[in-house]
Order: structure tokens, then sequence, then C-alpha cells
């Protein structure tokens, strides 16, 4: 499901300052529990928890948080002291950017002939958790490639027979142009924004699930991260 990368740091460092070896964090990284935690610490930025706060945010286990903010202590990327303080955000998402697929999710394709926005008012007015991500999620975060294909996380198999059925979905085989995820980590939809009523993965998330979408994904997920992220 990952694989192991070789980071490159695009940053002016000073002569007494030596380049971070961040192979090992890589390794570290390679599950979903700590991917998750390392998006969310970046997400979470500008507030710098405590590992106690953290918890509660992330929905994990102090043990575990304690236990991979010393990782990253180890590798210059978190501050020592109480608080989690990252110093090198840029440089942790470039890792798990690149250690990240989206198609590790399970997506069920559907077809509709609605268009766009009419798919997204219906999904604004529904009763079930959702999340919109990818080119859909960007063009209310920080619109710069039009878009034909809606991607949204709901929250588990059960509702599908819901969404079908209130979005008007015809199964395909292959293709179609809506496609309903079940996360790999259910804790995504507990960290959304609220955009013009519309329900959205946090950046550092969607900024994840654009990166390597063939339809200039890249494209777009650079231009989220130059206007939104700023990292």
């Amino acid at each position: 499901m990952f694989t192991v990368v070789n980071i490159m740091l695009n940053r002016e460092l000073s002569p007494s300052k030596a380049p971070l070896n961040l192979e090992p964090l890589t390794q570290a990284l390679k599950t979903p529990e700590r991917l998750w935690m390392a998006a969310l610490l970046i997400n979470q930025r500008a507030e710098n928890p405590t590992i106690r706060e953290f918890s509660k945010i992330s929905d994990l286990s102090i043990g575990f948080i304690s236990k991979f903010a010393n990782i990253l202590r180890e590798k210059g990327i978190l501050a020592s002291g109480r608080k989690l303080k990252l110093l090198e955000p840029g440089a942790l998402l470039n890792i798990i950017r690149d250690l990240y697929f989206f198609e590790a999710n399970r997506i069920t394709p559907y077809y509709t002939e609605d268009a766009p926005e009419q798919v997204l008012e219906k999904i604004s007015k529904s009763k079930q958790p959702y999340a919109l991500t990818r080119m859909c999620g960007s063009a209310l975060v920080a619109p710069y490639v039009r878009y034909q294909l809606v991607d949204f996380y709901i929250s588990d198999e059960a509702s599908l027979p819901y969404w079908k059925k209130n979005l008007g979905l015809v199964d395909v085989e292959v293709t179609g142009n809506i496609n309903l995820v079940l996360p790999q980590n259910p804790r995504i939809l507990n960290q959304l924004q609220t955009i013009k009523g519309y329900k959205v993965v946090n950046n550092i998330q969607l900024y994840l699930d654009l990166f390597k979408y063939p339809s200039r994904g890249r494209e777009q997920a650079e231009h989220l991260r130059e206007k939104a992220l700023k990292i």
C-alpha cells in the first residue's frame, strides 16, 4: 500500500546545520495511524497542542502519540517540550504526500446524469455524514482546475444504498462520474471544514488526495498548497 521514497528537501541550510536524515522516519510512517497523526499535526500546526489535547482531537491514545512524537523529535521534525510544535511541517508533508495512496480507500464508482453542481447540492442536504474531496473539494477551497468527477467520503458501507437512492446513481462496470469513498481511516470524517454550506476534508487531507490524481491533480494540489496551506 505504501512505498518507500527518497525525500529531497528544497530548503536552504546554514553551514552549521546538517541535512535531515529522514529515511528512518519514512519507514516509521508506513502505518495508517501514523500517517493520520502526521497529517493532523500539520493541519493543527498553528495550535501547537499538548499530547493530551491532540489525543482528543485525533482519537489516538496518549501512549501512541507520545511514542511517535519521540520519533519525530529525534529526526528534528518536532520541537522538544510539552507542546507538539512542528519545526519542519513542509518536510513532513512531502514525506506523507509521497507515501499516501488514495486508492487504499475503497472506491465505488457510479454514474449520474446531474451536473456536478446539482450533485453537490443534493449531497449538502443529506442527513448522512460525508466529506467532499479531490477536485470538487478543492474547487471550494482554492479553485484552479475545472472538474467533472465528484469524489466524496461516506461513513460506512451500510450507507451506500441511501446515497444511491438519494442521488439517483446508476451502477457502472469501470468508471463513472461520481465516486463514493469508504475511507481506510474513518477518522477523516471527524476533521472537516464547512465551506459555503458544504463539508470538505481538511486541507492537508485534500492535498494528499489530490496530489497523485491523474487529471491535473498535482497542478491543483500545488495551487492549494500555495494559496491555502502556505508551507
